[in-house]
């Protein structure tokens, strides 16, 4: 990074606290009783995905005949339950956010979780109110990797799209970040971390490795 950036914009699980594996275990809790479940290597394939296109994947997959419906709502109600114990937030992320405000650099937040979910993470991980703004996929036409999320996360913060930095997890949320022309950081700190992915323009291990100097920090 060389030139000067003026907002952080980050994704949430599997960025700010290790949820892919809660969300995991809530899929396998409703299908379960159906005699299915989803295994790790298979749940890859949809980490990242909006709630509806993660559902139409896994219908598809076991040959569902459940109503949609009925299975997205005992999901809901099952992983809002497991959101609720507290959890701590992955290792670095309040010390990163605490610098950047104290930059002072803006940081928004661009999830394509529910605005329940999101709430719900962001009180349940101790960082409700420390954001200046929050996007969620109920808030948006398009789901990642469509930019929907990070452009409406840029203009709340009243930032250029281009002149933000994302922080991602995913090659879903990579391709939206890219979209919207933000300069897109990806970090491996969770347990589901993906290899490497070559479209994000930098790849950090843990948050001790986060530049802050093209933010002036």
């Amino acid at each position: 990074m060389t030139s000067r950036y003026r907002a952080v914009v980050f994704d949430l699980d599997g960025v700010l606290w290790d949820g892919e594996p809660l969300y995991h275990e809530a899929f396998n809790i409703v299908l379960r009783p159906l005699g299915h479940e989803v295994a790790s290597e298979e749940y890859e394939q949809i980490i990242g995905s909006s709630v509806d296109a993660a559902w139409d994947w896994v219908i598809g997959r076991f040959e569902l005949t459940t109503p949609p419906d009925q299975l997205q709502a005992a999901y809901d109600a099952i992983v809002l339950d497991l959101l609720s114990q507290p959890v701590e937030p992955l290792p670095g992320v309040r010390e990163t956010i605490a610098r950047l405000k104290s930059i002072p650099v803006p940081v928004g937040l661009a999830s394509a979780s529910l605005r329940q979910w999101v709430d719900a993470t962001l009180t349940g991980i101790g960082l409700d109110g420390e954001f200046d703004t929050t996007v969620s996929a109920s808030e948006v036409e398009r789901a990642k990797p469509a930019p929907d999320l990070y452009l409406m996360a840029a203009e709340k913060l009243g930032v250029p799209a281009a002149e933000c930095i994302a922080v991602e997890d995913t090659r879903t949320g990579v391709a939206s970040a890219r979209a919207a022309g933000m300069f897109v950081v990806q970090v491996r700190a969770a347990s589901t971390a993906l290899p490497p992915i070559a479209e994000a323009d930098a790849v950090i291990e843990s948050y001790a490795e986060f530049d802050f100097g093209p933010l002036g920090g």
